[in-house]
């Protein structure tokens, strides 16, 4: 034993979210835990309040999450949230004679110096790291799918007419799929976590710049008012998550 004790890092977040320039209804939410370390978004879609309703059981069932052992019981703990959501999104969807109800979901979780993306759909999760922006996930929709064929170019597939069919969810009748990568944090790390309404509007280079400059507040500001400018066709959330130390004697809680 050597008696160095390896640093604990920790998410601050700022999440934000606007109903856009043309839809009634904001059908997004978003979810953020500092102490427990879970940041999520969800986009829901369906008829009338149907994706209001699926994206809030999903939040809801993420608020029940405790205090974690392990970046395993992190894990294990998150899935078994979805499934929960899942069942109640469904039994929603039934109540309402069938109709249609789903949400996409993109998260990042934080344990220590270690983080995993989970996410279903077309919401995303981004990191800045020295400079450099990196997409974190991949697209679960028709377009992404004829890109990784090579059928579509990358250009071509942000003006594809079916670009917003979505091949995973949580809900809608689709089985529950999601995908994971996980990796070590560094302090000074952001992530930006995002739906699709930011992502329609703003190429990375763009996103990358907003996210560089100052304050996560202010950032989230700059990301919301630039899909705003650029037409707000769609609901848009944003969650910026920056790692840092943990402060001496800031220690995890019940």
């Amino acid at each position: 034993m050597t008696g160095i004790q390896e640093e604990t890092l920790r998410g601050f977040a700022v999440g934000m979210t606007h109903v856009g320039r043309v839809r009634a209804e904001n059908e997004d939410t978003y979810f953020v835990d500092e102490k427990k370390g879970v940041f999520a978004v969800m986009d829901g879609a369906g008829g009338l309040c149907a994706g209001a309703m699926a994206s809030g059981l999903v939040r809801d069932a993420l608020t029940s999450i405790t205090a974690p052992r392990s970046g395993e019981d992190l894990l294990e703990q998150f899935e078994s949230r979805l499934i929960v959501a899942k069942d109640r999104i469904e039994r929603a969807s039934a109540n309402a004679d069938g109709a249609p109800m789903g949400t996409t979901i993109a998260a990042l979780l934080t344990f220590q110096r270690n983080f995993a993306c989970l996410w279903a759909g077309d919401s995303r999760v981004y990191r800045l790291r020295n400079g450099r922006l990196e997409q974190l996930t991949t697209d679960h929709t028709e377009a992404q799918e004829l890109v990784d064929q090579k059928v579509l170019t990358p250009e071509e597939a942000r003006t594809f007419a079916r670009r917003h069919i979505i091949t995973r969810a949580i809900g809608s009748g689709i089985d529950l799929e999601l995908e994971l990568v996980s990796g070590n944090l560094r302090s000074g790390d952001r992530f930006l976590i995002c739906s699709d309404g930011l992502t329609g509007h703003l190429e990375d280079s763009v996103i990358g710049n907003f996210l560089m400059n100052g304050a996560a507040r202010l950032a989230a500001h700059g990301l919301i008012n630039g899909a705003l400018d650029g037409g707000g066709s769609d609901n848009v959330t944003v969650v910026i998550v920056d790692i840092d130390r943990m402060a001496a004697g800031e220690g995890a809680s019940n």
